[in-house]
């Protein structure tokens, strides 16, 4: 008997990061929908389905500025939904910071699944509208933040523009590196476009990290990144000889090999740990941090870490 898949169709609403400046609209649409092709998305550009700050678009190569607001109609496949929680790290009037949990993606996606953005305006109430201020990816875990009125998506959009921004992320990594060290060079997607490789004509990226601490060919490691480029941290650290557990697309190890045996990496172990701007109201440091979820504590343990290697997070 013939399978067919269920379909139907869903319209969308994003809004363009300030980090995003920059990329093309074809590429922003491909991350920010995970259950949607690339081909879907050309036709819902062809057909004049996509409507970028409440005009038709139809160019895929259309480069972003960040700030901007997009809506589109787009064919998916329908997939079961799945239930996630969203721990609010702060609230007040201006900015809302969440703990994302693993699996669940930032902005819409395949029809009846849930995604952080609704999850958040269902938090923040009816009478605001959150402005997602930057991303994660579906499997990172960790602080992410929100503007609730213009005023603060003002100041918080320049912020992340100007590099003002302090994040610092924990990744649990193949390999013990000696000492700290920095990647510079230039990210681009390849010619899948599924993965980002170093390529002349790419755009700069710039990570430091610094080792916290090793056990069994294993390291937990702090990394910060200067840029905020698709996939920076995962990409330089794989680069580096230094790949996340569980990130296969990168050459990542799918198993942990642990005293009980070899147990399973669920996902890419990646933390959005700490993140640092100035309140737009007070003009005050405020720092935000996210506990390490359990899974990554699990893994740590089966590792050989105990909590002093991590129980500052190294911050």
């Amino acid at each position: 008997m013939e399978n067919h898949e269920s379909t139907s169709k869903r319209r969308h609403r994003l809004a363009v990061a300030c980090a995003c400046q920059g990329q093309r609209l074809d590429r922003f649409l491909t991350d920010a929908l995970p259950g949607v092709s690339r081909k879907q998305i050309k036709r819902a550009l062809d057909c004049g389905a996509v409507f970028l700050n409440d005009h038709v678009e139809k160019r895929a190569g259309r480069l972003l500025q960040g700030g901007e607001r997009l809506e589109l109609t787009v064919e998916v496949s329908a997939l079961p939904t799945r239930e996630f929680t969203l721990p609010i790290l702060y609230q007040d009037e201006d900015v809302l910071a969440v703990a994302k949990p693993p699996g669940l993606p930032v902005h819409a996606n395949v029809a009846g699944a849930v995604n952080a953005l609704d999850l958040v305006r269902e938090l923040a109430g009816a009478d605001q509208d959150p402005i997602l201020l930057h991303r994660l990816d579906a499997d990172t875990t960790g602080v992410l933040l929100f503007a609730l009125n213009r005023a603060s998506n003002r100041s918080l959009c320049w912020q992340f523009s100007e590099r003002r921004v302090e994040k610092t992320y924990l990744a649990l990594v193949q390999g013990c590196p000696d000492r700290p060290f920095e990647v510079r060079n230039h990210l681009r997607p390849n010619v899948r476009g599924k993965t980002m490789e170093v390529r002349s004509g790419g755009q700069h990226a710039w990570t430091s990290v610094n080792p916290l601490s090793c056990h069994n060919g294993v390291a937990l490691v702090a990394a910060r990144p200067h840029t905020g480029r698709t996939h920076q941290i995962r990409a330089h650290l794989a680069g580096s000889g230094y790949p996340l557990l569980g990130d296969t697309l990168y050459g990542g190890p799918a198993h942990l090999e642990t005293v009980a045996g070899p147990v399973t990496c669920p996902r890419h172990l990646l933390h959005a740990a700490e993140l640092t701007i100035t309140h737009p109201r007070t003009d005050r440091l405020l720092t935000l941090q996210a506990p390490l979820p359990a899974d990554f504590l699990q893994l740590l343990t089966g590792a050989g870490f105990t909590s002093p290697d991590y129980a500052n997070l190294g911050l």
